[in-house]
């Protein structure tokens, strides 16, 4: 069992945190991810979310994403509406990924599944082009590896 290796970039003038993970998604874990992208100087309430699950075993229960929406509602509060996009490659996660945009109680969080990393950024009208999309998943997947390595 491997453990969740996650990544992120906050692009300020985008408006949008891209997340990169591999390894078991589990609750705990993504809830200390998440405290720790709060964390970030440059981490604003209302940005957009390009999450990439493309490299996960999920492990979470679906009582788990009850408890993340609780975690969040707690802890976060948007003013403004925001975008969230969650990329997935294999069926577990979709349905997962599904579960989880369901069970959104969050009036202002609009969530899509998408199986292509080009769909989802342009449901977020990203206009991040194709090359940098690539560039910037392929380093946060470089660092992920390097951090696992180094640990």
């Amino acid at each position: 069992m491997s453990s969740l290796n996650s990544n992120y970039i906050i692009i300020k003038e985008h408006n949008l945190l891209i997340e990169s993970h591999s390894g078991n998604l589990d609750l705990d874990s993504y809830i200390n991810f998440v405290t720790k992208t709060s964390n970030d100087p440059l981490f604003c309430l209302n940005m957009n979310y390009y999450i990439d699950l493309s490299k996960v075993i999920v492990t979470a229960s679906i009582d788990d994403i009850k408890k993340y929406n609780d975690f969040i509602k707690d802890n976060f509060r948007c003013e403004r509406k925001r975008k969230v996009a969650l990329v997935t490659n294999t069926p577990n996660q979709m349905v997962f990924a599904t579960l989880f945009k369901n069970s959104n109680t969050q009036k202002l969080k609009e969530i899509e599944v998408f199986s292509t990393k080009e769909r989802a950024f342009n449901w977020l009208n990203s206009n991040l082009n194709k090359i940098e999309i690539i560039d910037i998943l392929a380093s946060l997947s470089n660092t992920a590896k390097n951090i696992k390595q180094t640990h």
